[in-house]
């Protein structure tokens, strides 16, 4: 495959592979349908999202130029997610599709309050491999950040123990390239034996405070505060900086030499939490890159998820760093 130049607005910095997604959402579901009968609802409509297709639209919004990589089917939902992505200003030359298996679709019913569940079908996400990823050819296009998202329902890349993953990890550091990994819920339960061997060349990790919890196996909420939990991580082989997602509560961040900082979000009216974490970790990305301190890179982190949560869908309330940067501002002087 030939390389072409970016399709983005803006030169290359960011490689954002992993899990990309066709979201069918239903709201408000006040009851859930019996076998064989029907139930009403106010809205049903397909949506782009994945956690690397949400932080790679949020950083272009941020102003960055990010390849998109991932795979999706050669199918109906293949088709709209190619387009949603080449829409959203994504570098798409290496969002492949695979012949054999169907694009992965979540299935979401939302209710009055605004809870969600979710049936998911991993499909095509399952065949993304580090082959599928060309590091090189992007570092010289001016990539200076790999960041990998949906580790747990990335099986090509996890293999028996992450070695797929670390090796990945490994030569983009090798590459000089900083790396950047988030995760989901781990349905199997095998956390920190599966994702230990990546955090190893992980320069910057970016769990949920109960997904980090997991991985270190300190569960319960009161029981081991967030500082602990990040220095349990460091144990486990971060290298750089852990960024823990606490939502409504903000985020706690903590680099490698000690400094820490527990960062309140900002108040902001919430109309669908979707892809909150995902444009945390856009804003913290965006805001490393432009050279900020780790306390502004979080306060940037959360103004992004501030953003996010004041629209529905999720990356729909996400506009430009000027405007994450004044909510930065007014955040701090709450």
């Amino acid at each position: 495959m030939s390389l072409e130049p970016s399709t983005s607005a803006h030169p290359l910095e960011v490689i954002c592979a992993g899990i990309v997604i066709a979201d069918c959402v239903a709201r408000p579901v006040v009851k859930q349908a019996l076998p064989g009968q029907l139930e009403l609802v106010e809205h049903i409509g397909l949506y782009a999202g994945g956690s690397a297709f949400n932080t790679a639209s949020d950083l272009v919004r941020l102003g960055l130029g990010v390849s998109l990589v991932g795979r999706v089917g050669e199918d109906g939902f293949g088709d709209f997610l190619m387009h949603a992505a080449k829409r959203a200003g994504c570098d798409t030359e290496f969002l492949s599709r695979d012949p054999h298996a169907p694009s992965s679709a979540t299935l979401v019913t939302v209710d009055p309050s605004g809870e969600r569940a979710f049936l998911h079908s991993i499909g095509a996400n399952a065949g993304l491999e580090p082959h599928h990823i060309p590091l090189e050819p992007l570092k010289a296009r001016g990539a200076r950040v790999l960041h990998l998202a949906g580790f747990f329902i990335l099986p090509g890349l996890e293999g028996n123990r992450g070695e797929p993953a670390r090796a990945l990890f490994q030569e983009a550091t090798r590459l000089g390239l900083t790396t950047s990994l988030d995760c989901v819920w781990d349905a199997t339960g095998r956390w920190g034996e599966l994702i230990g061997p990546v955090l190893e060349f992980t320069d910057l990790f970016c769990p949920s405070i109960s997904e980090a919890r997991a991985i270190v196996g300190m569960p319960g909420d009161d029981v081991f505060s967030p500082r602990e939990v990040a220095e349990a991580l460091f144990r486990l082989g971060v290298c750089q900086t852990v960024a823990l997602k606490m939502g409504p509560e903000g985020s706690f961040v903590m680099a490698r030499d000690g400094e820490y900082h527990f960062v309140p979000a900002p108040q902001v009216e919430t109309l669908d939490g979707t892809g909150a974490g995902d444009a945390f970790i856009a804003g913290f990305l965006a805001a490393h890159l432009k050279g900020l301190s780790l306390l502004e890179c979080a306060q940037i982190g959360n103004a992004v998820g501030a953003l996010c949560v004041g629209a529905l869908g999720a990356t729909a309330g996400v506009t430009d760093w000027d405007d994450a940067r004044t909510l930065a501002e007014l955040g701090v002087q709450v």
